[in-house]
């Protein structure tokens, strides 16, 4: 099942620096750069306030557990 939510944030990202979307989306360039790497989905919505706002679409549990040293 797919829901579309959002807009996908190469997509938002599109004409913009990394820098530019970093500071609308109150992160640094550096998360910026890494999520443009990642095979994450991070999706950009409107907020309540018209701002834009970034949120990480994910499958319950998918995230990788750390291994105990």
């Amino acid at each position: 099942m797919t829901i579309e939510y959002g807009v996908p944030l190469r997509e938002f990202a599109k004409g913009k620096s990394q820098v530019e979307v970093a500071e609308l989306l109150g992160v640094t360039q550096g998360a910026i750069s890494q999520m443009m790497l990642s095979a994450r989905d991070v999706r950009v919505v409107s907020g309540s306030d018209g701002k834009p706002e970034g949120f990480e679409i994910r499958r319950i549990g998918s995230r990788r557990k750390s291994l105990a040293a």
